[in-house]
């Protein structure tokens, strides 16, 4: 017999709905579940049910979703704080969301999810199943994967993929109110506003289910079909079975239970994964890579200022401290571990949310990383400054938050160009100025420094005393600059016939004084030199409604290749004795005022040996774009002369490198020939492509006015005027090298150091008894990762934690007892 096995389920979408979520929808769960008994019900997300459970739920309701959970007819499936989205989410996020939610669910109730459910995400990657392999889970059940493996599907070979796809391989959406198939005819459409599931179309839903489901049990090798039912259950169930098939509500447990008894067995799937989703032929939905970049760009600031700010409460918490409150830092971190997991939501993080929803994350992460700064701040404040002679500056701590030795390059900023710089030992610190990317009056002093893992340094910034000039006292050195002007785009037919070239230990780097774009670069180890030009480029997307696809925030759909946009390029060049840098400014057109594009590109002179390898063996582009014109996507083109044949590695959600061809996907990425790999580290993730041999192009910003009528109806058109800014690292050379430095330049980059600056209002020196903190040292291959924080309430033995939370069960039992007894 055919068993068609459904679930009723919420996974509240943190879209404008949040309030009638806490308030309304787990009310009327536990009610229903309490009054009646053949009820079932899961619970996936657990950001509404928390906000619930604190702000809403009573006494008598808490003990009542005690007693269901004990009797496992309310589950909790997948138990993240979010469902993250599997193509964007870091897998250090991953991992942060998911232990934020089973933390709660374990503290509460003593319990860990064993199932999955991962139906909304775009694609299917193989980190998450092996994130929850890692982490106990039982079974894991997905929904989007590409058209084209429909056919695999077909024969059997894909038999744990439970929630699917119709056979012509158009997406079905679930509501809440019922089922609505995207693309049917009009005659066949039912939407929840036109006709929701009620007792006089049950029977009409109960075939359509049917029907559907019937074309798929074929493409499994067991009898049993696992599909989402959010209409009334009970008229569902009181349809007469036969002996072909039956319906009955379960749970995931249930289901998965089923497949276990049939012993069957399947192909084990390769490492590949399911990414990018395609819905058909021409619906490509790699749009999302680009959607709302600033948004992903804030997510993975603050993921990164999280990670440093629970590393150092963590070392230090134990130490006395004057000026900290543990309770009070405690409190800033769970904000912004809050803000951090939430983000990850597969419509958010992917930018498919709408403008309102959009500034409500960035209020909470702005929130969140201004109170983990504080406390970062109250951490160190009173360990080492005591009253001095020397007046004004600044005091900045510089911490890094990695388990391993870094030396690197840190920007501090000053009000002044001639500067004396001290460490914390009072002794002088190499240093060069230069003037300010980002503020006009400001001047960047850029630092050398080297920190052991999960310390700091701190560094005292004053302006040079005239007797110090007098005496020729040594101060941060400035840098030499050079100007080249605008060369418009008409010169480009002479490139190379005037070089000029810039280098360190490592790089040679030429660009071409005719065009002011790079040229080539000469890398030592191999003594190879790779021609390499770089230019920002646009797609124009389809926008009318008569294409055959057309561009919104999931698809990426554009009307030819990309175009050169910049009429113009100026270039201006800084040496100083740590590093040079390029910046070139990109003008659309030869008058423009303001740049539409500017990319900064940096080579630092470190020390030689192990110490500077990691800094000397990247070329540092830090990148701003926009505003765009409308209906217009930015990219950052990469030409090479290496015969890569258009294959790309790129990582998966920063885990694993998989071998790619053409397609897009998030970086880190690389691209190689026999001899030689051009790497790109990227610090947040955005697309990357390779339309070309030997190209790739890295997909930057997005800018729609998205005109289909479900866009215009919720407001999620793409009309986003931002300026977006990032950091990639450019690594060139053989694979042995690229190879050894390539993850661990990734991680650093991800991690850079926190600085924190401060004028010193008071005269102030660094205590004469000060004493740098026991460092934490780590092989350079490991990355330390901090799976909770100190705050969950559990006791770590398992057995006493359930005898725990039965005593608070049945005193809040007893009080609620006394309560009725009164009334």
């Amino acid at each position: 017999m055919k068993r068609v096995l459904g679930n009723i389920w919420s996974d509240c979408f943190p879209m404008d709905s949040t309030q009638a979520c806490v308030t309304t929808v787990y009310t009327s769960v536990v009610e229903d579940l309490t009054r009646n008994k053949q009820h079932r019900f899961i619970i996936v997300d657990q950001e509404f049910f928390r906000l619930w459970w604190d702000g809403v739920a009573s006494a008598k309701q808490k003990v009542q979703v005690h007693e269901l959970v004990a009797q496992r007819r309310l589950e909790f499936v997948l138990g993240g704080q979010v469902m993250h989205d599997e193509a964007v989410t870091h897998v250090d996020d991953q991992i942060l969301q998911l232990t934020e939610g089973h933390g709660f669910l374990y503290e509460t109730f003593g319990i860990q999810p064993q199932f999955s459910w991962q139906v909304y995400s775009f694609g299917a990657s193989t980190t998450t199943p092996t994130l929850f392999a890692l982490a106990g889970f039982s079974g894991h059940i997905i929904s989007r994967i590409d058209y084209d493996l429909k056919v695999t599907m077909q024969q059997k070979q894909l038999g744990w993929c439970c929630l699917l796809e119709s056979p012509k391989g158009l997406a079905q959406t679930c509501t809440h109110e019922g089922f609505f198939f995207q693309d049917q005819r009009m005659d066949e459409m039912f939407t929840p506003s036109d006709m929701p599931v009620i007792k006089d179309n049950i029977q009409m839903y109960t075939k359509k289910l049917l029907n559907n489901t019937w074309e798929q049990f074929i493409w499994f090798q067991i009898g049993h079909v696992l599909w989402p039912w959010h209409g009334p259950s009970d008229e569902l169930h009181q349809q007469p079975h036969t002996q072909d098939w039956c319906l009955l509500g379960v749970r995931h447990t249930d289901y998965f239970q089923a497949i276990h008894s049939t012993h069957i067995s399947w192909h084990i799937r390769n490492h590949h994964n399911l990414l990018p989703y395609s819905s058909d032929m021409v619906h490509s939905e790699t749009g999302f890579y680009a959607s709302r970049s600033g948004l992903k760009g804030l997510a993975q600031r603050a993921s990164a200022l999280l990670y440093a700010g629970e590393s150092m409460f963590t070392c230090f918490m134990l130490a006395p401290h004057r000026f900290l409150d543990r309770a009070w830092g405690l409190q800033q971190l769970q904000k912004l571990r809050w803000a951090v997991s939430e983000v990850q939501h597969h419509h958010t993080i992917t930018g498919t949310h709408t403008p309102k929803v959009r500034d409500m994350f960035v209020e909470h992460l702005g929130a969140g990383m201004q109170g983990v700064c504080k406390l970062m701040a109250s951490i160190i404040q009173d360990r080492c400054l005591c009253a001095g002679p020397e007046p004004g500056g600044h005091f900045a701590m510089v911490y890094h938050p990695l388990a391993w030795t870094v030396t690197t390059i840190v920007t501090l900023t000053a009000d002044f160009p001639e500067v004396n710089l001290t460490d914390e030992t009072g002794n002088p610190v190499p240093a060069q100025v230069q003037n300010s990317k980002e503020t006009p009056s400001a001047y960047d002093l850029l630092v050398l420094t080297t920190i052991p893992g999960f310390s700091y340094r701190y560094y005292v910034i004053r302006p040079m005393r005239r007797a110090q000039k007098d005496t020729q006292e040594t101060g941060a050195s400035v840098d030499s600059t050079k100007q080249f002007g605008r060369r418009p785009r008409t010169n480009r037919r002479q490139a190379g016939r005037r070089p000029v070239h810039v280098e360190n230990d490592c790089y040679t780097v030429y660009l071409d004084k005719d065009t002011n774009l790079m040229h080539s670069i000469w890398e030592r180890q191999s003594n190879r030199t790779i021609q390499v030009t770089q230019e920002f480029m646009e797609y124009h997307d389809n926008s009318d409604e008569g294409q055959v696809s057309i561009s919104n925030n999931y698809v990426f759909a554009p009307n030819g290749t990309a175009k050169p946009v910049s009429a113009a390029v100026k270039m201006e060049i800084l040496e100083g004795q740590l590093l040079t840098e390029i910046r070139r400014c990109f003008y659309r057109t030869v008058n423009d005022r303001d740049p539409t594009y500017t990319i900064y590109s940096q080579l630092a002179c470190g020390p030689p040996g192990a110490d500077g390898e990691l800094l000397c063996h990247r070329i540092e582009q830090e990148y701003r774009v926009g505003p765009l014109e409308l209906n217009h996507e930015a990219i950052w083109r990469t030409s090479t002369h290496l015969n890569t044949t258009q294959v790309l590695y790129s990582d998966n959600n920063g885990y694993q490198m998989q071998r790619r061809a053409y397609k897009q996907y998030m970086v880190n990425t690389l691209t190689r020939d026999r001899q030689s790999r051009l790497v790109l580290l990227s610090e947040q993730v955005h697309g990357v492509s390779s339309q070309g041999n030997g190209q790739m192009e890295d997909f930057f910003h997005r800018q729609l006015l998205i005109k289909q009528q479900w866009a215009l109806s919720v407001n999620v058109t793409l009309n986003d005027t931002s300026v977006v800014h990032s950091v990639l690292w450019l690594l060139l050379g053989p694979s042995t090298l690229t190879r050894d430095l390539g993850q661990r330049s990734g991680v650093a980059l991800q991690h850079r150091p926190v600085v924190l600056i401060r004028e010193l209002s008071e005269t102030t020196r660094v205590h004469p008894d000060f004493q740098q903190q026991e460092a934490v040292m780590l092989p350079p291959s490991l990355h330390l990762q901090i799976l909770s924080i100190p705050g969950w309430t559990y006791n770590l033995n398992h057995t006493k934690h359930l005898q725990n939370l039965q005593k608070v069960f049945l005193l809040v039992s007893i009080e609620q007892l006394t309560d009725w007894k009164s009334a």
